[in-house]
């Protein structure tokens, strides 16, 4: 199932041992919420500086202020399910054991621009290791249609020339385009953890392909303990299993 506005996306994924379609509304509409909270808050110092905010300190600051606002309506509501956040990393949340439900929270990613503000906030819920939810939401900019011919968007060239046009730097907010269809396929090399979650069952709920660049299933558990790989994870999405085939081979 796949929902949402312009700026926002949010899906569910079924699982081997699926929640109830009752459990898994709510989580979507708690989801839906919590990036509302973050908007209104990135937004307010988005506009209040002039449509930018790309110094790193100002963004890590916004970015903190929007992850603790996102927490509190979390546990208030979910009071048993742990969070993970990019700003704060683990509440509600000590020993070995995880719970059953994590959320994992990135409020800004990507690049903050006054021309180009390509970025977004994302947010996955974790049942048992597995995400069953994503939800990628721009405050700012409202995605518009792309014209035809393939286009790639992604952080590599070694694809162009069998593009038609390529974009750079587009983060979240580009799985979501090619969740709703407005682009074929993503490439991407330094994903982190926090916006690695919410992409799985974006793409895949909307019928995508979203692999590493081997073909190999993208899977990290939320936990103290799992490592992530020196450079982020490389990911790569098409909108159908041909086309992603296709970017696969070209990538080994």
């Amino acid at each position: 199932m796949l929902a949402g506005s312009s700026d926002s996306v949010t899906s569910r994924k079924e699982e081997t041992f699926p929640l109830s379609d009752t459990e898994l509304d709510c989580l979507a509409d708690i989801a839906n919420k919590t990036v509302d909270a973050a908007g209104v808050i990135i937004l307010k110092h988005y506009l209040a500086r002039g449509n930018v905010f790309n110094v790193s300190n100002a963004k890590t600051s916004i970015a903190a202020e929007a992850e603790k606002a996102m927490i509190s309506l979390i546990l208030k509501d979910l009071p048993d399910h742990a969070v993970y956040g990019k700003q704060t990393g683990w509440n509600n949340c000590s020993g070995p054991t995880i719970p059953e439900f994590v959320w994992v929270l990135d409020p800004v990613n990507g690049v903050v621009d006054g021309l180009l503000p390509t970025f977004g906030t994302s947010i996955a819920v974790v049942h048992n290791g597995k995400p069953v939810i994503g939800c990628i939401n721009n405050p700012v900019a409202r995605s518009k249609p792309l014209g035809g011919g393939a286009r790639l968007l992604g952080t590599e060239i070694l694809l162009a020339y069998k593009i038609g046009e390529t974009f750079f730097n587009g983060n979240c907010i580009a799985y979501s385009e090619l969740a709703a269809g407005m682009l074929q396929v993503v490439v991407d090399c330094a994903v982190e953890p926090h916006g690695l979650l919410g992409l799985v069952p974006i793409v895949e709920g909307a019928g995508g392909i979203i692999t590493d660049w081997q073909g190999n299933q993208l899977s990290w558990q939320p936990s103290p303990a799992s490592s992530v790989p020196r450079d982020g994870f490389k990911v790569v999405a098409s909108a159908d299993l041909t086309t992603h085939q296709q970017i696969i081979f070209e990538l080994s």
